[in-house]
């Protein structure tokens, strides 16, 4: 492995991975289907076995998008907190051997809590309907994590049919 590969896989992911936030954060309908976007360009150092290189690729990420962004926690608070780590956790979940439904227990809390969070402290979740905000802590572990059972198993399914494609075009 030469470290300059390392290096332009994860320069090339930081900015794709920032454009996807910026973008995010200033046209704010897109916000989660660009924090979802952002977080799987951050597979591509994983498909080559970069474990270091996709870390430090979202940590680059967290940095500049805090400068890119001009500080906009509605996006920067759930990329850094979930989705940031999200693949990196399943591609070391995958590597260590854990226990699948041990995993996905534990990445469901992280997840609530990512979402808890966000609700507390950003904007980007308002609720107005005043039944929906007294319910608001039933409501957040319970439909997150359903939300999360369905974006894990697509995020499994994206890292493969990644893999597949990189390793088809043998980069």
């Amino acid at each position: 492995m030469k470290y300059s590969k390392v290096i332009a896989l994860s320069a090339v992911t930081t900015a794709f991975c920032i454009i996807l936030l910026t973008f995010g954060a200033y046209v704010e309908v897109f916000d989660l289907s660009c924090l979802f976007l952002a977080s799987l360009t951050l597979m591509l150092p994983l498909c080559k076995g970069y474990k270091l290189g996709a870390f430090l690729s979202y940590l680059a990420s967290v940095l500049l998008g805090f400068i890119l962004t001009g500080a906009r926690f509605q996006i920067l608070i759930p990329f850094a907190m979930f989705f940031g780590l999200h693949p990196i956790a399943n591609y070391m979940q995958k590597e260590w051997k854990i226990n699948k439904i041990l995993a996905l227990f534990i990445k469901t809390a992280w997840f609530v809590a990512t979402l808890f969070i966000t609700y507390y402290f950003t904007t980007m979740f308002i609720v107005e309907h005043e039944i929906v905000k007294k319910l608001i802590n039933w409501v957040i572990p319970i439909g997150g994590s359903l939300v999360f059972w369905i974006y894990d198993f697509l995020m499994d399914s994206f890292q493969q049919k990644m893999l597949a494609i990189v390793n088809r075009l043998k980069l």
